[in-house]
């Protein structure tokens, strides 16, 4: 079976162990603190004191900068309480560590104990050896201490000054190598010289000042030495500082002859701010210019703000324009038009008996036509129009006095006339048009 593991599992290679900035405290619980009062003099009992909190060490989830930190509080902790013996900072460290950092610890305690003793029984046995055995009381005091180095205890060592204190650095420098990361020291400065460049918003002297506390505070606390040899040399600084700066401050060193590596760091630092200062009130620094999107109208700053308010704090109405007081969803004055409006609209639609909307205006008209179209056919049939249709031609000019059909006709074409005249398009709604053409009204007219 294939197992695929994600990219990001074990590759802290690429994560800096000591970042330039440092990571946001974290809050711990009051469980995970150990509290302690130490004294601005430790040898006067009656000195000032001060409450000091710092967190119990684990060696699980602690980063290396907090490891190093937890280092210092340690050193400050002995100072404050004035455990001076061996005895006393091994009994402390009980209560600054737990878990696996403290049985690391008192593993460390015990080899350090054996790489000591063996180191004593070594010299006591070379002295024995160098003996010319002329003096047998110097003789048998060589051999007594040869006999003690071997059957000496760990108690024993840790109550003795200075060893017992050395052993418990010893300890510490043990316990720090188990829980550091490996080869950390060797990380820590590749990442100081190839990628530790000053960021955008940084000025340069805080710059320097993030690199000089790794060089000179956290490199020392690092193994395998635990000292200041491990730190960089003043050169070193200064190329780390030109590799996280812009080369074109570089260019201006050399335009002016400035020469980096003849000045010590602090100096340099200087000449880069003098730099800093100078782009961060130059006028005439040339600023790229962003195009407008082609085809894109341009819409007013009022349009855009859904609330009307413009950035300045001014507001728009569409009707009273820009103002400092309202914008149109405030205006009273519209309000009180669309109040007035809506009245008029409920009023006059009590007297509407027919509706005009858009999806059925078309079938209305034709319903009208037809109505009106078949009404007429109906009336029509009344008047005899055959002895009109059957006139034949006149030839000679005389005169046709009406006949009786042809008033009765003119009198049925009169009443059609009136009727229609009469007639009130406004209940063609209330008529009901049957299969076979007749018109049948509702009791119901409009006025």
């Amino acid at each position: 079976m294939k197992v695929t593991v994600p990219k990001e599992f074990g590759n802290t290679a690429k994560k800096p162990v000591l970042p330039l900035v440092p990571e946001e405290v974290k809050i711990n619980r009051k469980e995970d603190l150990t509290s302690l009062i130490l004294r601005s003099d430790p040898a006067r009992a009656d000195s000032a004191t001060v409450k000091f909190s710092f967190k119990i060490l684990e060696g699980v989830e602690e980063s290396p900068r907090e490891i190093i930190q937890w280092r210092l509080n340690i050193g400050r902790a002995f100072t404050g309480l004035d455990s001076n013996t061996g005895t006393l900072q091994h009994q402390m460290m009980q209560q600054f560590t737990r878990g696996t950092a403290q049985g690391n610890y008192n593993t460390a305690v015990t080899q350090a104990h054996e790489l000591q003793k063996a180191e004593d029984v070594k010299a006591a046995q070379a002295a024995l050896a160098a003996d010319d055995k002329a003096d047998a009381t110097i003789t048998r005091n060589l051999a007594a201490a040869v006999a003690t180095a071997e059957t000496k205890t760990q108690e024993q060592y840790l109550g003795d000054d200075p060893t017992g204190k050395e052993i418990v650095k010893m300890a510490l420098e043990i316990l720090t190598e188990i829980v550091m990361p490996k080869k950390i020291l060797q990380r820590a400065k590749r990442y100081m010289r190839r990628e530790a460049r000053k960021p955008i918003d940084m000025s340069v002297k805080a710059y320097m000042m993030h690199l000089q506390r790794i060089n000179n505070e956290e490199l020392p606390m690092l193994p395998p030495k635990f000292d200041t040899s491990q730190c960089l040399a003043a050169d070193e600084m200064i190329d780390v500082l030109l590799f996280g700066t812009p080369k074109s401050w570089q260019r201006e060193m050399d335009r002016q002859g400035f020469d980096p590596l003849t000045h010590t760091p602090n100096e340099v630092v200087a000449f880069m701010e003098r730099i800093e200062m100078s782009e961060d009130f130059d006028g005439d620094k040339k600023v790229a210019k962003v195009n407008p999107t082609k085809g894109k109208k341009k819409t007013n700053n009022y349009n855009n703000n859904s609330s009307g308010t413009n950035e300045d704090g001014s507001k728009y109405c569409m009707l009273h324009g820009k103002n400092n007081t309202h914008n149109t969803d405030e205006c009273k004055t519209l309000k009180a038009d669309v109040k007035k409006r809506k009245g008029n609209d409920s009023n006059g639609s009590k007297n509407k008996t027919w509706k005009n909307s858009k999806d059925n205006s078309a079938d209305a008209s034709k319903k009208e036509l037809a109505a009106l179209t078949k009404k007429i056919e109906k009336l029509s049939k009344k008047v005899d129009l055959n002895a009109l249709e059957k006139k034949e031609p006149v030839r000679k000019r005389k005169v046709n006095y009406p006949t009786a059909a042809d008033e009765d006709a003119e009198m049925d074409l009169a009443a059609i006339d009136a009727e229609l005249k009469n007639f009130n398009y406004g209940d063609l709604d209330q008529m009901d048009i049957k299969e076979d053409g007749e018109v049948s009204v509702t009791d119901e007219i409009s006025v």
